[in-house]
């Protein structure tokens, strides 16, 4: 390995911010420079100038009185779509539920979604199998689904406080979200959530959508969620206990 390529490679690192995960492509300028630049990062992580957070991922470490920090959140999610070549990943789980509000808990580990099951992860990264989303535009409306089917589950919430939030997001959603958002229930989230999503639209008279989502459901089934009739009046007709 050259001087020229260790020092190219050096001063391409210190422009990242703390926290941000880079990888080889980020450095190497061509497929025959991938060697020497996988030497630098190893030699800079011996030195300590970079901190290796999984295969073929490095970031800047930062420390506070608390210790070394972990890589972002958003750098992790953004390396792993970078990774998949699409936008194949986003936050669900507690970290998702603690930046919309719902929740204080701040998870020990970042939970995003994958097209399909993989053998190994990253530390502190779990994985829940979701299909790829279509577009960008889909991933918040994806993401509360994930709220509707945790809506028993999400720690230190309520569910009659959850539904209430969730109420004065679709109430805000345009039509052609709403419309957008009916779809990928009907698609993709569990009766549950269709269920409670059927019974909302009902209420802010989207008939259309709610006979939509009824359609999908078993009129037998019964959702024990622990909703209050005053959270959800109409629950008795969508079987919502």
């Amino acid at each position: 390995m050259t001087g020229s390529i260790m020092q190219r490679v050096r001063q391409q690192v210190q422009a990242f911010e703390p926290g941000e995960l880079l990888t080889y492509a980020d450095l190497a300028t061509d497929p025959a420079s991938f060697g020497a630049v996988a030497a630098a990062l190893s030699r800079l992580t011996r030195q300590g100038v970079l901190k290796r957070y999984a295969k073929g991922q490095y970031y800047r470490p930062q420390t506070s009185r608390f210790g070394t920090l972990q890589p972002s959140e958003g750098s992790v999610v953004r390396g792993l779509t970078k990774a998949a070549g699409t936008l194949a990943a986003y936050p669900v789980g507690t970290s998702l539920y603690n930046q919309l509000g719902l929740t204080n808990q701040v998870p020990a580990e970042l939970v995003v979604t994958t097209p399909k099951p993989r053998r190994t992860r990253p530390r502190r990264v779990a994985f829940v199998v979701r299909p790829v989303p279509e577009q960008a535009s889909d991933v918040p409306l994806l993401q509360w689904l994930e709220v509707l089917r945790d809506l028993r589950r999400i720690p230190d919430a309520k569910p009659d406080e959850v539904l209430g939030r969730v109420q004065r997001y679709v109430k805000a959603l345009a039509s052609a979200q709403r419309r957008r958002l009916t779809e990928l229930a009907a698609r993709q989230a569990p009766p549950r959530a269709r269920a409670v999503l059927g019974a909302l639209l009902e209420l802010q008279g989207d008939k259309k959508g709610a006979a939509q989502l009824r359609a999908t459901l078993n009129s037998l089934t019964t959702y024990r969620l622990g909703l209050s009739a005053a959270a959800l009046p109409n629950r008795a007709a969508w079987n919502i206990q």
